[in-house]
């Protein structure tokens, strides 16, 4: 019987590199309610206190293992729903009503897994630490997204691809006028070119060798604090220009991925205002279409499968530096 080999991505990077920030759900997602997600392979409760800060703990209540996103809050406490036992805003238990020798003895020993928070850019933002006890370090995230100069808008997807492969397509500029061929932003430029990456600081670069502002022409990678992508697209009308994208890649688990695609542009007065009411009546439904091809590929790749019969070539350069990236990061991120 023929047995099928097995391919799997780095032990250490299928859910996500750890001790970075990462986008984690849209800001308005998280109102009253307790909010159950999961997030690198762990479920997590998002909750806000009574001056809106939002807190993050693990989703399992200490007693019975329990959601806790399926609980309460009530004045600064979320309260498990199953038997009521209480938790604060830094997570640890504060009430277990069922036994006052519980209440007085065990519950200060009890504290649930704390997640660091910030809300920016419309987004929650979480921090994944493998040392709770570790300093966070400040979120750093692109400068447009908080510069007044530009104004854009949150694409929010998920895919059930991992989320290298999402990364690996960032780093791949050629896919552009083939997959994207018929698309009205994406269609023009030679099919054929020679890729160069370069390394940067705080990350790589990637880009064409013999074109630039004619298609997907390059890419900038940048990985310290949090993981995020930049590049540029043309716009053919509306007004003419550059849009740029801010790409965001968070595992739920190591088959799934939430995408985020932030589109952005450095535009005034009534140039700004045309192109946001173009993008709401137009430009969104067409980047949909565009975005939701690159969905179609990924998926079909069946996760590291896709890597057991791939012949590289010239114009992988991005992906193979990617990939050795990536584990420089997590070696320097793993515990020895």
């Amino acid at each position: 019987m023929r047995v099928e080999k097995q391919t799997e991505f780095e032990a250490e990077l299928k859910l996500g590199l750890r001790n970075l920030w990462y986008p984690v759900c849209r800001s308005a997602r998280v109102k009253q309610e307790p909010v159950g997600l999961h997030r690198l392979g762990m479920d997590i409760v998002l909750w806000r206190d009574s001056h809106g800060k939002i807190c993050a703990h693990d989703d399992r209540c200490l007693h019975r293992g329990a959601k806790l996103s399926v609980g309460r809050v009530m004045n600064d406490i979320l309260r498990c729903a199953y038997h009521g036992w209480c938790y604060d805003t830094a997570g640890q238990c504060t009430t277990i009503p069922t036994s006052k020798t519980a209440q007085a003895k065990l519950a200060p020993r009890l504290r649930l897994r704390h997640f660091e928070t910030q809300e920016r850019a419309g987004l929650v933002w979480a921090y994944f630490s493998d040392d709770e006890d570790a300093p966070t370090p400040p979120l750093v995230i692109p400068e447009e997204l908080e510069d007044p100069a530009y104004s854009g808008f949150i694409c929010e997807n998920e895919w059930k691809a991992n989320w290298i492969l999402i990364l690996e397509n960032l780093a791949d500029p050629m896919h552009g006028p083939f997959l994207h061929g018929q698309s009205l932003t994406l269609s023009r430029g030679a099919l054929e070119d020679d890729m160069r990456t370069t390394r940067t600081a705080d990350g790589f670069l990637v880009e064409r060798a013999g074109q630039r502002g004619v298609n997907f022409d390059w890419s900038e990678f940048y990985c310290r604090e949090s993981l995020w992508v930049r590049l540029d697209i043309p716009l053919p009308f509306g007004p003419k220009g550059i849009l740029r994208i801010l790409c965001f890649a968070t595992p739920i688990d190591e088959n799934e991925t939430l995408v985020y695609f932030l589109r952005y542009r450095n535009l005034r007065g009534w140039k700004r205002a045309y192109w946001r009411f173009l993008y709401r009546t137009f430009w969104e439904k067409q980047h949909f279409k565009v975005i939701e091809q690159d969905r179609i590929i990924l998926e079909s790749q069946r996760g590291a499968q896709s890597r057991m019969a791939e012949h590289l070539a010239n114009s992988d350069r991005g992906v193979t530096e990617l990939r050795k990236f990536l584990r420089e990061k997590a070696a320097c991120r793993t515990p020895h």
